[in-house]
Parts: structure tokens; sequence; C-alpha cells
């Protein structure tokens, strides 16, 4: 535990002068994400430790190299929590790599993504230069929101030193309950119950070894969770089972991927029919999320790659994000300039030309 910025600066700020590639990593739980790239790694998984907190004022301040796991059990203490509910992936997870890349858990339709708890960070660019943005209120994100821009930038606009989240109370029960249904009328079911006043957290369509079921997930005060039940109906899981599937989903281990297959991510609106994506055997997110694992020697059509993520798996030196327009690339090739121009920090890992 200990705070290396001025160890990280230096190595940076030497790299800018002999333009040197370098490969932020901490806990390497993203390894497996984005393109492949080559440079010297540059080690952020020692400088931890959680700066401020204040329970009163829902708001942790922690360097980037602090665990996820370690988060979730100080505030845990006080009966708070992470809103975005990021994956821990066996304790490994940091919180810098979290907001790095934008990853949000099964709640995030209702309780928003990393950068909607984004508050500040600590960001040292491709200069060498340590800066602050943003602060620890909402009212202090003004302005060039450069604080938001970092999430899903994947360390390519500078290496994140710190952040500052705001904070949610934690939930008082939690319920998880099944329906066995084909996708189709999954997804006009979530349709449906999204639009109800109901304590629901997550809902997920799975399909596997012959069976297609809806999984909704309950969190909230006792009596809401209960009459919410009720309502739906339903088979309840056991809460070993139920927290088991959704620490699968959230860590991507629910469809174990072989060597061959590559598992795509399409986001996008959530009453697009079922057959928006074809081969889907996943439906996260209430319907936004669509996940497909198919054999890797399978090509996609020009319409689906545009809005597809190869998200693990396959040729990861091509691009594996969906394209984007010129004028949008045009206008983040300018942005990457100004935070890195040599180009140093995770050059190309979210497309080619970045």
């Amino acid at each position: 535990m200990g705070d290396l910025t001025q160890q990280l600066v230096e190595q940076i700020q030497h790299a800018h002068a002999t333009k040197t590639a370098l490969n932020i990593q901490a806990g390497n739980t993203k390894a497996s994400l984005g393109r492949h790239t080559s440079g010297q790694v540059i080690d952020v998984s020692q400088h931890t430790g959680v700066l401020s907190y204040n329970p009163t004022e829902l708001v942790i301040t922690a360097r980037a190299g602090t665990k996820i796991e370690h988060l979730n059990d100080l505030l845990a203490q006080t009966q708070q929590r992470l809103p975005f509910e990021p994956p821990a992936f066996a304790g490994e997870a940091t919180i810098g790599g979290t907001v790095a890349a934008n990853q949000s858990g099964p709640s995030r339709p209702w309780f928003g993504s990393v950068k909607d708890s984004l508050l500040g960070l600590g960001l040292i660019n491709g200069y060498g230069q340590a800066m602050q943005f943003g602060g620890q209120v909402m009212k202090n994100v003004a302005g060039f929101d450069v604080t938001r821009l970092q999430c899903g930038a994947m360390g390519g606009l500078g290496l994140i030193t710190q952040v500052s989240i705001k904070l949610l109370p934690a939930f008082k029960l939690t319920q998880t309950l099944t329906f066995e249904m084909t996708a189709q009328a999954a997804l006009d079911t979530m349709q449906h119950w999204s639009n109800l006043s109901l304590p629901i957290t997550g809902m997920c369509h799975f399909q596997n070894k012959g069976q297609s079921l809806l999984y909704v997930r309950l969190q909230g005060g006792i009596s809401g969770v209960e009459d919410a039940q009720v309502f739906l109906g339903g088979e309840s899981l056991l809460p070993a089972k139920a927290d088991a599937f959704w620490q699968a989903l959230n860590q991507g281990t629910l469809m174990q991927r072989q060597d061959h297959q590559t598992l795509w991510c399409w986001g996008g609106p959530s009453d697009a029919p079922f057959d928006r994506v074809p081969n889907t055997c996943m439906i996260n997110w209430a319907g936004a999320q669509r996940w497909v694992l198919e054999d890797t020697s399978n090509t996609r059509s020009q319409g689906l790659e545009k809005s597809l993520c190869q998200y693990q798996g396959g040729n990861r030196l091509g691009e594996v994000n969906g394209t984007v327009s010129v004028p949008q690339k045009a206008l983040q090739q300018r942005i990457k300039h100004a935070f890195d121009p040599h180009s140093i920090l995770n050059a190309g890992r979210v497309y080619s030309w970045m």
C-alpha cells in the first residue's frame, strides 16, 4: 500500500522522451479485452489505498490499484455499496482498471454505468504530467468532462492514479426469481416489467443445456421485495445459487468460451427484436445487451459488425470494437493527440488508429 505517483510520473516522462510504448497493468484482469498490443509494462498494482471515505456524504476516494474486493468489504461495514456493481474477478480487479474498461454489472439499466458514479480522478497524461479532474461532489463536474472521458478509454488517454466515486446505501433484501420462456417472450416481459415500479436490479435471459430461463433479481427494502415477489410469481432461487449466477454473469464466466470460439457483445435499444442479433444465447441489461458465442471461423455481416464488439477470443490484431463515423474518428484522434502526442499509452488498445 502506498503512493507511487511520482514514480509513475517519472516512468511516463522517460517513455515520452524516448517514445517508448507502455502497457498499463495492475490486476491484469482486462488482458483479454480490446486489441492485442505490445509495450513495456508500467505496473500500478502497488499504487493502492483509500485516501478518504465519508459515509455521511456517500463518497469514497481511492488510488487506482486498490482492489474492488477491498472497497466492497470496506463499504459493507457501513451498509453502503458501489452503484455500478463492478466485477471483482476473483478479487484481482482494481478500481482504476474498472473505470478504464468502463465495466458495470447487471444493475446498470437501473443505477447507471461507471461514468454515472464517477465524480473525479487523478491522471498522468502522455507527457508525464500529473493532473486532477472533477472533485468529490457532482456540481464540480462541469465544462469539458475529462473525468468521464476516461471511461472505456482503456488507459489510452492517461494512466489513472485515483478516483472519487459516489456511493449508495446497501440493499436490505435480495431475491432472485426464474421464469421459463423463450428469448422473444423474455424480451417482451422485460420491457413490460421495466416500466413498472418494481425493485428490479437485474434481468437476464440465458439459454443453456436445453433450458431457456429469464432471471429477475429484486433488491431493496424487505417489504418492497416481498411484495414484488408475490406480484411477479415465478420460482425462487436459493441465495447461494442466485449469488453464483449473478457473479458468473458479472464476471463473464456464465458462457464458457472454448479456444476455437469468439464471444461477441452487442449493445443497443432494449426493445430491439430478438432477431436483431442472430444466434443470441444470452440477453442482459433488460434487453440492451446481447451476447453471442460462435465458432471463430464464422463471419459476421457488415451491418452487424458496426454494432458488435469482439469481446473475447478470435483475432485481436484487427479491430475488435464497432466502427465509428468519420467525424467521430477524427475527434477521438484529436483527443488522443492532446493527451498522448507520441501515442505511448496503451496505443491501439481500443482502435488501431488510437
